[in-house]
Parts: structure tokens; sequence; C-alpha cells
């Protein structure tokens, strides 16, 4: 089991970054190594998505459920990804506080489990790894929310759901 944290500050207000968040098209242009994303329900999405760590660069099919959707604090969510002799199952939760000056500071840390050759490469490379496409996706989806392109809130909450990791 493999944890991660880190927060984006921004100077927009969180209830518009809300919008960027919950848009599967916003996500599926911002998030990076992402093929697609196809929105299935409001709370379950599908997507295609290449992740390399050093030599390793499998592609995963990767299912995700929205398991909390409090608007405009709290999106988590729970994925299972699988890929050439590599899975993963991962818990997310993104926090978006006010910072006092109208913008958002978002707080995110992930929980996952990773199998096969991608789990070989260790924590510390995974950690790297991880870090700098967080950095990636928050930083593009800002700009995306500063340019002023449109985004929908599709995405919420399944009904009666926790997210959980088996251990």
């Amino acid at each position: 089991m493999m944890e991660f944290e880190g927060e984006f500050e921004s100077d927009l207000p969180r209830d518009e970054l809300w919008s960027y968040f919950t848009d599967p098209d916003v996500l599926a242009e911002c998030a990076p190594g992402t093929d697609s994303i196809t929105l299935e329900s409001p709370h379950e999405v599908t997507a295609t998505i290449a992740v390399g760590v050093g030599s390793v660069k499998p592609t995963f099919d990767v299912e995700m459920v929205v398991t909390q959707a409090d608007r405009p604090e709290v999106l988590e969510m729970q994925a299972d990804g699988n890929a050439s002799r590599n899975a993963f199952d991962a818990v997310a939760e993104m926090n978006l506080e006010e910072n006092g000056d109208g913008g958002t500071i978002a707080h995110w840390s992930a929980t996952t489990d990773v199998s096969g050759m991608i789990a070989s490469m260790g924590q510390r490379a995974l950690g790297s790894v991880t870090n700098k496409l967080v950095s990636d996706f928050f930083e593009d989806l800002e700009e995306k929310a500063r340019e002023g392109e449109p985004a929908e809130s599709k995405l919420e909450a399944k009904p009666d759901v926790e997210a959980s990791l088996e251990d």
C-alpha cells in the first residue's frame, strides 16, 4: 500500500474550480497520459490512461466511481486500473478549501495498491512521477479555468457507497 499527498494553490474561487474538476471532458484534456474518458453515468467513468515510470509504460483501462461529491469542498473517487502485467486499486480524495483571499487550496491524497512491473519501480520512483503528474494536471486545469473554457459539473457521488481498499 502506498500513500501520496500534496496541495495546489490557485487564486480562483473553489466553486468555479469545482466545475472543472467534475467535467469529464476537461479531465480528459488535463489529466496527463489520458487517451479518453467516457462518462458512463453521473457517478461512473471509464478511461484509458498511459503512465510511464522509468522504462515501464503501461496503458491502463480504468474504471472510476465517484464515492463522495460535496460541492465545492470534497471530491473522492475509487479507481481500478488494469494493463498488461500491471494493475492498481486506488482511492483519491481532494478537499478544496478557501484561502481567505478568494482563492483555493486543493489538498489531495491517494492511497493505492500497485501490482506488476510498475510496482517494481518502488514507492520513491512512483511518488516522484505521481507528484509531477498531479502538478501538471492542476496547472493545466487552472489554465483552462483562467482562459474561460466552458466546464459543466457532470459528476456526482454514487448513492450509498464508501471508498475503501481491501487489505
